[in-house]
């Protein structure tokens, strides 16, 4: 409690997670984890700070549903399970902690201590990037995925562009590999699931 009354959120940062965008405040791992518990907003924790993130819009909901609808009909009957951004992953040490907008895991999940909601072991994740998020998911959180050995691939749907860019690990776990999908090669391979990119941006045609 005590974190929460030391947080306050002037008028200018509640506007701006009001719009979608994100606050960064300064924190040790265990007052994230009592934020964590209390707070009504979604949070993240990356290098010493808590990241309070936005409502997501509409637009960005329907990519998040239609990308975890392919997901699970391409992993029935398999031995993997897909999540949407309530699942938290976290990184080895206490410097990381996020909410995917869909996780994959491969197997057994690996909870944190004794979270039910907190795991450690994800094998593909997936953001949808908005304009709020948009650096700080493809500038901080890409290599905090990268660091995490379970992970195989890491996927990031650009609506703006119509483009869905892959970093997919090597045999080297210190190389990664980037495939960009876009009108050119429009043929989209995530883990071993072919998606066409017009399958996934024509959901949104309305929106636009």
């Amino acid at each position: 409690m005590e974190l929460l009354e030391k947080i306050t959120l002037s008028e200018v940062q509640i506007q701006k997670i009001e719009q979608g965008g994100i606050v960064k405040i300064e924190a040790t791992w265990d007052e994230f984890m009592d934020f964590l518990e209390e707070t009504t907003y979604k949070a993240e924790y990356n290098n010493g700070k808590i990241i309070i993130i936005g409502l997501a819009s509409a637009i960005h909901e329907l990519l998040v549903g239609y990308m975890i609808t392919l997901l699970n009909i391409h992993y029935q009957f398999k031995v993997y399970l897909v999540f949407g951004s309530n699942l938290g992953v976290k990184t080895k040490d206490q410097r990381g902690y996020f909410n995917p907008d869909v996780t994959v895991v491969k197997g057994q999940l690996e909870f944190y201590n004794q979270s039910t909601a907190i795991i450690l072991n994800p094998y593909l994740v997936v953001e949808v990037l908005s304009e709020g998020t948009y650096q700080y998911d493809l500038n901080e959180k890409l290599y905090k995925y990268q660091s995490m050995k379970s992970i195989h691939e890491v996927i990031f749907v650009d609506r703006f562009d119509k483009v869905v860019v892959k970093f997919q690990k090597t045999d080297n776990p210190k190389v990664w590999t980037e495939t960009i999908y876009d009108h050119e090669n429009p043929e989209i391979l995530i883990d071993t699931m072919n998606v066409k990119l017009n399958d996934i941006f024509d959901k949104i045609e309305a929106f636009l």
